[in-house]
């Protein structure tokens, strides 16, 4: 037959496998949007009601904890729940002269401290990771 023939009987062929494929991205889209972490952790659930507090502002509690620090420059946290704890990455980007040894030890006292004394959880506070992740130089004046 003609090349129209050919084009049409293909573009047809191809259409419930076209059908399928969008199908399954949308499908996939949808698990994802489920699968999400949720943008506030449940600290505590009595019969009274929940105590909750939004993922950025934890962040953001922890990473204000770091920054006031002599030699981090700046710091970025990560928190998830497993086993009922909360373990916590902190990114940093130091100074050249910042004595990691000793802001990694103040650290994992202080996270442990926010979890205990400013979220009430005294059994919640688990690993707590410090990862450099920069050298930021010193600022020189002029």
């Amino acid at each position: 037959m003609n090349d129209y023939t050919t084009w049409i009987e293909v573009l047809w062929n191809d259409a419930p496998r076209d059908l399928a494929l969008l199908w399954t991205a949308l499908a996939l889209w949808v698990l994802l949007i489920l699968v999400r972490p949720a943008r506030t952790l449940v600290l505590r659930k009595t019969d009274g009601g929940r105590l909750e507090i939004s993922r950025h502002a934890l962040h953001r509690l922890l990473e204000a904890c770091a920054e006031q620090l002599k030699g981090v420059v700046h710091a970025r946290a990560r928190v998830w729940r497993s086993g009922g704890k909360f373990h916590t990455i902190l990114h940093l980007k130091v100074r050249p002269n910042a004595k990691l040894d000793a802001i990694q030890g103040y650290l994992e006292q202080e996270v442990g401290d926010i979890f205990r004394v400013n979220l009430g959880l005294p059994d919640a506070a688990g690993r707590v990771r410090v990862k450099v992740t920069g050298i930021v130089p010193e600022t020189k004046d002029f």
